[in-house]
């Protein structure tokens, strides 16, 4: 965390971050907003988590600094908070982040998870080709051992809502295993989509730079898929899940995504029932079908990917799925949602 006295604090506790593309609630490490020496020295402003306002707070004189430098366990990186503008820098530190995450435990257990995952995945798409007469080799290559996956080789991933990562170290870090992830599957960057209407003209460089597609409109999640296709959605809104699960509401569409990103599951017991069917109706309506693998949990990188899964939708659930459940394709509007996390695209 940053060594400044004075901290915005989210008022979801896990502490995730902001980013304009999806309107996050949690506000990660690193992207704390400094007020002056002199007003630091009388006041400071806390978000009050429980009642939700802002609340004017003596400052505590005998505060102390926390001191991470005996702590094994805090990412090097998290104690800093500076913007990095320049391309050549920020490139450092993306590349310092991957190789902070490759060496940790958590990345190793992560493997483990996503590689069985997957295997899963691979084998039930391959069982269909086979059907179909349609070459594996298409789609995936996959070995004969399970958890064992060695590619991804003709998926697209598609990233949202990453946030500044020239500016937030937990954005930092979702792109460092992004890119490691990529890699680790064999998933082309070129085949690699990414968006956050935020990002500023240096992060947008250095996206290219390292081999994305940047797109250059809002899509609003609302992104078709064609082929298999892996979704990178950490800490995004309901909204951009749902209407991403509207865009393509078909056992067809389904069985050919992995959402990495916030637990439907989770997101099913921290919201009322009826506010869940009335605002995220394909969040509800797909519980019948996906199936979870959350991530490992690990303290080191427990703001950068608390209440994260990997979803995907088998073919023999969906299908076991009602009919009636298929028929109700209506586009989300949010007009009764009170706190709509995207920022809608204005030129539609």
């Amino acid at each position: 965390m940053c060594s400044s006295e004075q901290e915005t604090r989210s008022s979801n506790r896990k502490g995730r971050k902001i980013s304009v593309m999806s309107l996050k609630p949690p506000l990660s490490v690193g992207c704390q907003h400094h007020i002056s020496e002199k007003q630091a020295g009388i006041w400071e402003f806390r978000y009050a988590m429980e009642s939700n306002d802002w609340q004017m707070v003596k400052k505590k004189k005998s505060a102390k600094r926390k001191d991470f430098s005996n702590n094994e366990k805090q990412p090097p990186e998290l104690s800093r908070c500076e913007p990095l503008k320049d391309c050549k820098n920020l490139m450092q530190s993306v590349c310092g982040t991957m190789e902070n995450i490759k060496t940790s435990e958590f990345w190793n257990s992560c493997q483990k998870s996503l590689k069985q995952c997957l295997y899963i995945q691979q084998t039930a798409a391959s069982e269909r080709n086979r059907c179909k007469g349609v070459g594996v080799e298409q789609y995936l290559d996959i070995t004969s051992e399970e958890g064992s996956c060695s590619s991804l080789c003709s998926c697209d991933c598609v990233c949202y809502g990453l946030g500044n990562f020239s500016l937030c170290v937990t954005s930092r870090y979702q792109l460092g295993f992004l890119l490691l992830f990529l890699d680790l599957f064999k998933i082309p960057r070129c085949q690699s989509y990414i968006f956050d209407p935020i990002f500023s003209p240096s992060e947008i460089s250095v996206l290219r730079e390292l081999g994305f597609n940047v797109l250059l409109e809002n899509e609003e999640g609302k992104h078709a898929v064609d082929k298999p296709t892996v979704f990178y959605m950490l800490h995004c809104g309901k909204a951009l899940y749902n209407n991403l699960l509207w865009r393509n509401w078909s056992a067809k569409s389904l069985s050919k995504m992995i959402i990495i990103g916030n637990s439907f599951k989770g997101i099913e017991e921290r919201l009322l029932s009826r506010i869940l069917q009335r605002d995220y109706l394909y969040i509800h309506k797909s519980l019948q079908a996906v199936e979870e693998t959350t991530f490992p949990e690990n303290s080191q990188f427990s703001d950068v990917f608390n209440d994260t899964s990997v979803h995907r939708f088998p073919t023999e659930k969906l299908r076991a799925l009602p009919n009636e459940l298929w028929q109700c394709e209506d586009e989300p509007c949010y007009q009764e949602c009170e706190d709509l996390e995207i920022i809608r695209n204005q030129t539609r």
